[in-house]
């Protein structure tokens, strides 16, 4: 009877989790294909901060030199990169007037690398809107057009668009599902969209903001601080009285964030516990709804599978069997529908769902365990240590002349 009655407290679990997935996607705002004129659109400039993107900085620049957008300019900053990401810039620049090359300044401390980038970057910037959009991103040939004509319907401050995620890699395709969801479950009503409501928050991979918005708040500056600068920003821009937004991004653009295990478990601890607010008690509900969710159903199937298989006498065996199947049957059908938004994810990789909740649990703990501790998160070549408050303090303070120095030994040790 116990047992009987753990599996099916969750599987009501589970059914609540899909039913708030679900949700998500329903009320999420949808991007309309523009209806404007280009005399309709403002001048805009889109800002691309980079730094050791050697890999990824061409397609994404490529992609927004092709697109259908009227009078639009591209401004990269290189935030001292240590591979070939500036030369790449450079060679691109030459053939292009529209791009704009800026150089980046050291690190002052207590900055973000890129909230400094990107504050350096904005005076070089004339337009009336600003894209802030990363390296790692690829963007279709309507991305500006869309979504700056969604702003100007919905007459808002600040857009942010939820991303479509490719998934290349094996540990891509365990870690990411899990993870990204487990964020939908956060705001499956999308409260971030209300005015009223004190929900704020933006996806960092594509913002678009008014630039006399972006000013009056401050800037970058006002967040320089913040490991998770997008989310702060947002906070920033709303309790300003200003109208932010979040809308589906999946036809706009798409972002490989990570292509391997090891830039995936430094992205992600170095900002986890502060996406949780960096309280116990979200790090005890986040675990428990992640492994309730997506391991224990497997669990509960082969439990069930064994005691049939040996023969074992079980009165309740035939209901917990039922319980178990429809809470796979819905873990499964939420998995498809979140699978919108990731490419390169079949309905095979279903069944990876456990290992990613071990791993996804490891990399909650991780973080967890590095701002208790006063640990340092290393990215990029960059160590910070990260607060309570979710926000950092550098964890070297170097003259300019030794900062490059550092830069190219930390990059030497991450490929060592």
């Amino acid at each position: 009877m116990i047992l009987l009655s753990f599996v099916l407290i969750n599987t009501i679990l589970v059914l609540v989790f899909a039913v708030l997935t679900w949700a998500f996607y329903e009320f999420l705002r949808p991007v309309h294909r523009s209806s404007l004129t280009d005399q309709d659109l403002p001048f805009l400039s889109v800002v691309v901060p980079a730094r050791n993107e050697e890999l990824k900085i061409e397609r994404c620049l490529g992609s927004l030199l092709k697109q259908n957008y009227p009078r639009y300019e591209v401004v990269v900053i290189d935030d001292r990169s240590t591979d070939a990401t500036a030369e790449i810039i450079a060679r691109i620049a030459a053939g292009d007037k529209r791009l704009k090359f800026v150089q980046g300044t050291s690190l002052p401390p207590g900055w973000i690398g890129k909230c400094n980038a990107l504050a350096h970057a904005v005076p070089y910037a004339s337009g009336d809107w600003l894209l802030f959009t990363d390296a790692d991103t690829c963007h279709n040939e309507s991305s500006l057009r869309d979504s700056v004509s969604h702003a100007l319907a919905n007459q808002a401050d600040l857009v942010s668009f939820v991303p479509l995620q490719e998934l290349g890699s094996f540990w891509e395709k365990v870690v990411m599902p899990v993870l990204l969801g487990s964020f939908l479950s956060g705001d499956p009503f999308h409260t971030v969209n209300d005015p009223g409501s004190d929900r704020a928050y933006a996806y960092g991979q594509y913002i678009l903001v008014r630039r006399p918005v972006y000013k009056a708040v401050g800037g970058h500056q006002a967040v320089r601080d913040e490991i998770v600068e997008d989310h702060a920003l947002g906070r920033v821009v709303k309790t300003a009285g200003y109208r932010i937004l979040v809308a589906d991004g999946h036809d706009l653009y798409r972002v490989r964030m990570y292509t391997n295990l090891e830039s995936l478990t430094l992205g992600w601890t170095k900002n986890l516990y502060s996406l949780i607010e960096c309280r116990p008690t979200n790090l005890l509900l986040i675990l428990l709804l992640i492994n309730c969710v997506t391991l224990l159903p497997f669990v509960q199937a082969a439990l069930v599978t064994g005691i049939w298989l040996h023969g074992e006498p079980y009165v309740y065996l035939k209901e917990i069997a039922c319980l178990t199947a429809l809470g796979l049957a819905a873990l499964f059908t939420t998995f498809r529908r979140a699978s919108y938004h990731y490419y390169g994810v079949g309905p095979e990789h279903f069944w990876l769902l456990p290992l990613g909740s071990l791993a996804v649990t490891a990399l909650y703990l991780q973080s967890a365990y590095l701002v208790v501790s006063g640990g340092q998160v290393n990215w990029k070549g960059r160590r910070y240590r990260v607060n309570t408050s979710k926000t950092i303090a550098p964890a070297l303070r170097l003259d300019r002349e030794l900062e490059p120095v550092l830069d190219k030994a930390l990059a030497q040790e991450s490929l060592d």
